[in-house]
Protein backbone atom coordinates (compact mmCIF):
# COMPACT_ATOMS: atom_id res chain seq x y z
CA UNK A 1 0.00 0.00 0.00
CA UNK A 2 2.94 2.48 1.00
CA UNK A 3 4.41 2.02 -2.83
CA UNK A 4 0.93 2.39 -4.69
CA UNK A 5 0.78 5.61 -2.25
CA UNK A 6 4.36 6.92 -3.15
CA UNK A 7 3.55 5.87 -6.89
CA UNK A 8 0.32 8.39 -6.88
CA UNK A 9 2.05 10.98 -5.06
CA UNK A 10 4.66 11.04 -7.32
CA UNK A 11 2.51 10.97 -10.48
CA UNK A 12 0.27 13.17 -9.12
CA UNK A 13 2.33 16.38 -10.52
CA UNK A 14 3.54 14.84 -13.61
CA UNK A 15 -0.21 14.11 -14.90
CA UNK A 16 -0.98 18.20 -13.63
CA UNK A 17 1.90 19.07 -15.78
CA UNK A 18 0.98 16.86 -18.96
CA UNK A 19 -2.77 18.06 -18.85
CA UNK A 20 -1.26 21.85 -19.33
CA UNK A 21 1.05 20.75 -21.63
CA UNK A 22 -1.55 19.36 -23.67
CA UNK A 23 -4.15 21.78 -23.18
CA UNK A 24 -4.88 25.00 -26.07
CA UNK A 25 -2.41 26.58 -24.83
CA UNK A 26 0.96 23.93 -24.52
CA UNK A 27 2.20 25.31 -21.48
CA UNK A 28 5.34 23.17 -20.25
CA UNK A 29 5.86 25.23 -17.33
CA UNK A 30 4.28 22.97 -15.24
CA UNK A 31 5.48 19.88 -15.95
CA UNK A 32 9.46 21.21 -15.87
CA UNK A 33 8.03 22.66 -12.46
CA UNK A 34 6.90 19.25 -11.57
CA UNK A 35 10.27 17.46 -12.90
CA UNK A 36 12.18 20.06 -10.24
CA UNK A 37 10.12 19.75 -7.38
CA UNK A 38 10.14 15.68 -7.70
CA UNK A 39 14.32 15.78 -8.22
CA UNK A 40 15.13 18.08 -5.35
CA UNK A 41 12.70 16.54 -3.11
CA UNK A 42 14.02 13.07 -3.90
CA UNK A 43 17.86 14.84 -3.22
CA UNK A 44 16.85 15.99 -0.28
CA UNK A 45 15.14 12.93 1.85
CA UNK A 46 17.83 10.66 0.62
CA UNK A 47 20.79 13.00 1.43
CA UNK A 48 19.74 14.02 4.85
CA UNK A 49 20.86 13.16 7.51
CA UNK A 50 19.73 10.59 10.02
CA UNK A 51 20.51 12.38 12.92
CA UNK A 52 17.87 14.10 11.80
CA UNK A 53 15.21 12.21 11.74
CA UNK A 54 12.21 11.49 9.43
CA UNK A 55 10.20 14.93 10.34
CA UNK A 56 12.90 17.90 9.67
CA UNK A 57 14.56 15.68 6.01
CA UNK A 58 10.83 16.03 5.12
CA UNK A 59 10.37 19.34 6.06
CA UNK A 60 13.55 20.38 4.21
CA UNK A 61 12.51 18.55 1.50
CA UNK A 62 8.93 20.52 1.08
CA UNK A 63 10.84 24.02 1.39
CA UNK A 64 13.79 23.05 -1.41
CA UNK A 65 11.35 21.32 -3.72
CA UNK A 66 9.06 24.67 -3.31
CA UNK A 67 12.13 27.10 -4.06
CA UNK A 68 13.09 25.11 -6.87
CA UNK A 69 9.48 24.96 -8.45
CA UNK A 70 9.20 28.45 -8.18
CA UNK A 71 12.42 29.71 -9.33
CA UNK A 72 11.77 27.24 -12.48
CA UNK A 73 8.48 29.08 -12.96
CA UNK A 74 10.06 32.22 -12.68
CA UNK A 75 12.66 31.23 -15.23
CA UNK A 76 9.85 30.18 -17.70
CA UNK A 77 7.82 33.40 -17.18
CA UNK A 78 5.37 33.13 -14.94
CA UNK A 79 4.82 36.58 -12.84
CA UNK A 80 1.95 36.24 -10.51
CA UNK A 81 3.61 35.54 -7.34
CA UNK A 82 0.36 33.81 -5.72
CA UNK A 83 0.23 31.55 -8.71
CA UNK A 84 3.47 30.95 -8.35
CA UNK A 85 3.87 30.31 -4.78
CA UNK A 86 0.49 28.12 -4.86
CA UNK A 87 1.18 25.67 -7.65
CA UNK A 88 4.80 25.14 -6.66
CA UNK A 89 3.32 24.45 -3.02
CA UNK A 90 1.20 21.96 -4.34
CA UNK A 91 3.28 20.12 -6.82
CA UNK A 92 6.07 19.82 -4.38
CA UNK A 93 3.69 19.05 -1.40
CA UNK A 94 3.03 15.81 -3.93
CA UNK A 95 6.76 15.44 -4.83
CA UNK A 96 7.71 15.11 -1.51
CA UNK A 97 4.92 12.57 -0.20
CA UNK A 98 6.11 10.35 -2.64
CA UNK A 99 9.54 11.03 -2.12
CA UNK A 100 9.21 10.11 1.93
CA UNK A 101 7.22 7.10 1.17
CA UNK A 102 9.05 5.40 -1.10
CA UNK A 103 12.20 6.15 0.62
CA UNK A 104 13.73 3.12 2.51
CA UNK A 105 12.84 3.02 6.47
CA UNK A 106 16.00 4.79 8.26
CA UNK A 107 18.38 3.01 10.27
CA UNK A 108 20.12 5.99 13.09
CA UNK A 109 24.16 5.34 13.56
Amino acid sequence: MRRLLALLFTAAPFVAGAIAALSVRHDLRMLCMALAATLVARLVVVAAPARWGRGPAVGAALAAATGAAAVVAILFGARAPFGVGAVAVVLAGCATAGAALGAQPRRAA
